[in-house]
């Protein structure tokens, strides 16, 4: 077995382990991105909805003030058929309403005052969730840029990779061609498994001491548990 033949098998791990690392930063990429989209799609959402309570405050407080408005118009019309009351019957039966009413809006006063209380504070959270808003909407914005910043380098990166893999795999022995590239398709980095102290890094089960030696002395193998193409660790050859 020839120097570059030896050296394969721990080379494609570390290629393979490498592009997988590159390709896990390229996804991750758009993935967080769409968490920031969705972060500002929230605070959208809660602003709009904080914008309907404030204006539905407001519309509430508008139609109590009228209706105070309407009130105080009424009392005025009773004070003036309180000096026309022709009998003291009429004058207490009127006597008595504008009391009623007096205490009517006084009441109405003070839930008009609650109301304005509401729609300021409303108003106060209107303006902290446009903050919110506007920060999300910059960080968005700002990691958009810099994921498409990052991607013609990673990209880059990448197909370096992949064809330096491509250049490697020409060393791999034509018998275990198709057998490593199985394990590829459904494994990705993790076809390949390093020995140490005479056990699969990768189901942890311990080799037969032939199997260990064979493996020592380049013999390739699958590992008969996980079926991991096998490799020694390059401090034990």
């Amino acid at each position: 077995m020839t120097h570059a033949q030896a050296n394969t098998l721990p080379e494609l791990h570390r290629l393979h382990l490498a592009i997988q690392e590159v390709q896990e930063e390229i996804d991750r990429g758009p993935r967080q991105l769409k968490a920031r989209s969705n972060t500002t799609a929230t605070r959208q959402a809660e602003l709009e909805a904080q914008r309907l309570k404030q204006k539905q405050l407001k519309m509430l407080s508008d139609q109590k003030a009228l209706q105070l408005k309407t009130n105080e118009a009424k009392l005025e019309d009773l004070k003036g058929k309180l000096n026309q009351a022709a009998s003291n019957r009429e004058f207490d039966i009127i006597k008595g309403q504008i009391e009623a009413d007096k205490v009517a809006n006084s009441v109405l006063e003070d839930e008009i005052l609650e109301t304005l209380e509401k729609v300021d504070k409303a108003q106060a959270e209107v303006k902290k969730l446009e903050a919110d808003l506007a920060t999300a909407q910059a960080e968005e914005k700002k990691f958009a840029a810099e994921v498409d910043q990052k991607r013609p380098s990673l990209d880059a990166r990448l197909a370096t990779l992949r064809g330096e893999l491509q250049q490697v795999e020409t060393f791999l022995p034509d018998e275990i061609r198709a057998a490593y590239l199985r394990l590829v398709q459904a494994h990705g980095a993790s076809a390949l498994s390093p020995v140490e102290n005479s056990t699969c890094t990768s189901c942890y089960v311990r080799l037969t001491p032939q199997n260990a030696v064979s493996i020592a002395s380049g013999t390739i193998m699958f590992c008969r548990t996980c079926g991991r193409l096998l490799y020694p660790r390059q401090e034990e050859t």
